[in-house]
């Protein structure tokens, strides 16, 4: 699979699908309280979860196929046509 994301990509994907996740577990085991009673802390949880989850994976794989299909792509060697290191985040 053909990398679109570059490095500073990853890494706000990674530390944004972290916030996110961990956000949403702790609405949905109540961690915030004063939170839950205004809004359903189970939908919204459960949501948050996801997305970060996603970012977490698209962040992993440094492939985004939303950015594919719109033709983004941030990496920088791969606009080059460089061979790159497929280092981690």
């Amino acid at each position: 699979m053909k990398h679109n994301m570059g490095r500073t990509e990853r890494v706000v994907r990674t530390i944004a699908g972290f916030a996110l996740f961990f956000l949403g577990w702790a609405f949905m085991y109540g961690l915030l309280t004063w939170m839950s009673t205004a809004v359903g802390a189970g939908v919204v949880g459960l949501s948050f979860v996801l997305i970060g989850t996603v970012l977490l994976l698209t962040a992993l794989f440094a492939y985004c196929p939303v950015s594919a299909i719109i033709a983004h792509n941030s990496c920088q060697a791969c606009k080059l046509g460089e061979t790159h290191r497929h280092m981690p985040v």
